[in-house]
C-alpha cells in the first residue's frame, strides 16, 4: 500500500474474526522510494519502540543502510501488521541533523571533540563531586526508549557503584500512574492482562485511552473483532469524540477532572446490583468492605451532576461491565494525566477485581505505557525503583540485591523514596545536586514550569551531561553532549508484555481515594 494511503487510512484493511479465534495475519511493508524487495540484502529482526505495542518487524538493509521495514507475520503481538510510526519512523535514523561527534563547552560555546576528551571531563567531574560531597551530588534522568541492558547498567552504576538516590525516568511524565496503580492494587508493577485478551473478550472498556491514534495496531485488532461475528461491546470514557467513541456501545464523556467520581459511580452500580464475584473476593482480596463504603455515596444521579454525564448512560455502562463474561479494561493518558490520576486508575483495577475478571482469557487489565520499554525502565531500576520490582522499603529485597551486586547493603540507597524528577530539579536549584546526566529525553521542553526549568538547567554550578541523537534544547545547555546510537543501530533486548502475568495469591483491592501517588 502506498505511503500516503497508510497515513490517510492508518488501520488498513479489515480481517474479521470471532471470539476465541486466532487473529488473522496481514503483512505490512514499506520500502524507500525506488527500492524493490529483491534489492534488499538482508532482513534484520527488530521491534518498534515508538508505542507500547512493540510491534515486531524486520528491518530491510541494503548497502549497509536501512531502506524499509516489514511486519513479522509470526509475531504474537501484531501478526504482521505495522502502524504509521512503524512504517515510517526509521526514516529519522538518516536525518541530516543527527549528532555525530561529542561536544564540550568551551568559552560558552559547544564545540566538537573526541570521545576521550569528552569522557575524561565527565569522569573528572564525577570524581571531584564524590570526593567533595558524596553520591548526593549526582543525579540521573533517563528515557523510556532504551534497552533492558542499558537500563540495568544505569541502575547498577547509579544505585550500586555511586550510591545515589537521585534517579528517575521520563516515564514519570506518562506511566508513573500506571506503576503506582498496579502496585496499589496488586503489590507489583506488572500487567495482569494480555493483548490476546482482545480475541476472547465480550466487553472492552477503554478509560482515557484513544487506542485508535496511540496504538494503531492494537486498534486494528479491536476493529477486526468488531467486524467479525459476535463482536464485543465497547465502553469509551473520553471527553472527546475520538474514533473509539465513534464505534462505542456507550460513550461516557465526563467533565475533565472528574474521573474518580465516574469510576465511583460505576462501582456503586456494580455493587448495588450485586454483579460481584464474592468467591474471588474472598479468596484473593482484602478491603472490599472499605471500597463499598467509599462508593456508596456515588449513585448515578449524583455522579451525573459531578461529571455532566447522563445518569442513564452511567447505568447502561455499569450494566455492560457488571454482566460481562470476559472484561478487558485498558487505561492511558486521559486518566494518567488528570486530577487524582492514581486513584482513578486504581478504581479501574477495582472494577475488574470485584467482578473476578482477572487471570482468564479475555479478562484482564492493561495499564498502558507510552513505549514498551517504559515498563522496562521500571523493571530494571532506571526510574528510581530497584531492579526486578524490588521494593526499596523492604530490607530483604535490598539485602538480596546487595548480595547480587556484591555490595554492602547500606551502599544501596533505601533510606527514603527514590527522588522524583521535580524534586531533583529543586535540589539542582538549591545547589545540592551539581551533576545531572540526561539520557534520551528533553526536559527543557517536556517539564512543567519551563522558564524555571531552563533557568535551573542553565546554572553555572550544574555540570550537565546530555546523551541524545540530536542537539535538543536541553543539549544546547549542556557541558558535555554525547551522540547516541538509536533503534536499528545497536543490539539489545526489551520485554514486551503480550502475555498474561501469572496470577498469584494475596492480591487485594486498593481503596478509593487511598492511593499513594
Amino acid at each position: 500500500m502506498a505511503a500516503r494511503d497508510r497515513i490517510a487510512e492508518p488501520w488498513g484493511t479489515r480481517t474479521p474474526y470471532g471470539p476465541g479465534e486466532s487473529w488473522p495475519t496481514r503483512v505490512d511493508t514499506h520500502l524507500a522510494a525506488g527500492v524493490r524487495t529483491e534489492q534488499v540484502d538482508r532482513w534484520v529482526q527488530s521491534a518498534s519502540i515508538l508505542h507500547s505495542n512493540g510491534d515486531a518487524m524486520d528491518i530491510a538493509v541494503s548497502g549497509g543502510r536501512i531502506v524499509g521495514v516489514r511486519g513479522r507475520e509470526v509475531d504474537r503481538v501484531n501478526h504482521g501488521r505495522l502502524g504509521p510510526k512503524d512504517l515510517f519512523g526509521w526514516q529519522a535514523n538518516a536525518a541530516a541533523d543527527r549528532l555525530s561527534a561529542p561536544l564540550v563547552r568551551e568559552g560558552g560555546r559547544l564545540v566538537e571533540t573526541d570521545w576521550d576528551t569528552a569522557m575524561d571531563r565527565v569522569v573528572h567531574r564525577i570524581r571531584e563531586l564524590l570526593s567533595e560531597q558524596g553520591p548526593s551530588a549526582l543525579g540521573f534522568y533517563t528515557t523510556g526508549q532504551l534497552f533492558l541492558e542499558e537500563y540495568y547498567t544505569l541502575g547498577v552504576i547509579a544505585h550500586g557503584a555511586i550510591g545515589t538516590n537521585h534517579v528517575d525516568g521520563n516515564t514519570r511524565l506518562c506511566t508513573a500512574t500506571a506503576a503506582e496503580a498496579l502496585k496499589e492494587s496488586f503489590g507489583c508493577d506488572g500487567q495482569p492482562g494480555s493483548y490476546s485478551d482482545i480475541d476472547h473478550a465480550d466487553v472492552i472498556a477503554l478509560y482515557g485511552h484513544n487506542v485508535a491514534e496511540t496504538q494503531t495496531v492494537l486498534w486494528m485488532r479491536m476493529l477486526d473483532r468488531l467486524a467479525g461475528p459476535h463482536p464485543p461491546k465497547l465502553i469509551c470514557v473520553d471527553p472527546r469524540e475520538t474514533p473509539v467513541a465513534g464505534v462505542a456501545t456507550v460513550h461516557l464523556a465526563p467533565l475533565p477532572g472528574t474521573n474518580v467520581a465516574l469510576m465511583n459511580g460505576l462501582l456503586h452500580e456494580i455493587i448495588r446490583n450485586d454483579w460481584v464475584d464474592h468467591g474471588y473476593l474472598a479468596a484473593h482480596t482484602v478491603g472490599y468492605e472499605e471500597l463499598t463504603k467509599q462508593v456508596e455515596d456515588y449513585p448515578p444521579d449524583r455522579v451525573a451532576e459531578i461529571c455532566q454525564v447522563p445518569a442513564e448512560q452511567i447505568r447502561d455502562a455499569a450494566h455492560i461491565l457488571g454482566t460481562a463474561q470476559r472484561l478487558l479494561s485498558t487505561v492511558l493518558q486521559g486518566f494518567y494525566q488528570s486530577h487524582q490520576a492514581t486513584a482513578a486508575a486504581v478504581q479501574v483495577n477495582n472494577v475488574n477485581i470485584v467482578l473476578g475478571m482477572i487471570g482468564k482469557p479475555g479478562a484482564g487489565i492493561l495499564q498502558m505505557n507510552g513505549q514498551p520499554t517504559a515498563e522496562n525502565t521500571r523493571e530494571c531500576g532506571a526510574d528510581g525503583d530497584l531492579p526486578g520490582f524490588r521494593n526499596w522499603a523492604n530490607d530483604s529485597h535490598v539485602a538480596e540485591l546487595a548480595r547480587i551486586w556484591n555490595l554492602e547493603q547500606m551502599q544501596i540507597p533505601h533510606y527514603s523514596p527514590p527522588t522524583h524528577l521535580m524534586q531533583m530539579m529543586r535540589y539542582v536549584e538549591q545547589g545540592t545536586i551539581r551533576f545531572l546526566w540526561v539520557s534520551g529525553t528533553n526536559p527543557a521542553v517536556s517539564l512543567p514550569e519551563l522558564y524555571r526549568i531552563r533557568s535551573i538547567l542553565s546554572q553555572q554550578r550544574l555540570f550537565l551531561v546530555v546523551q541524545d541523537l540530536f542537539l535538543t534544547e536541553t543539549a544546547e545547555l549542556a557541558d558535555v553532549v554525547l551522540p547516541a546510537a538509536t533503534w536499528g543501530e545497536k543490539t539489545g533486548t526489551f520485554q514486551r508484555r503480550p502475555h498474561r502475568a501469572p496470577v498469584g495469591e494475596g492480591r487485594r483491592t486498593a481503596r478509593s481515594g487511598a492511593s499513594r501517588s
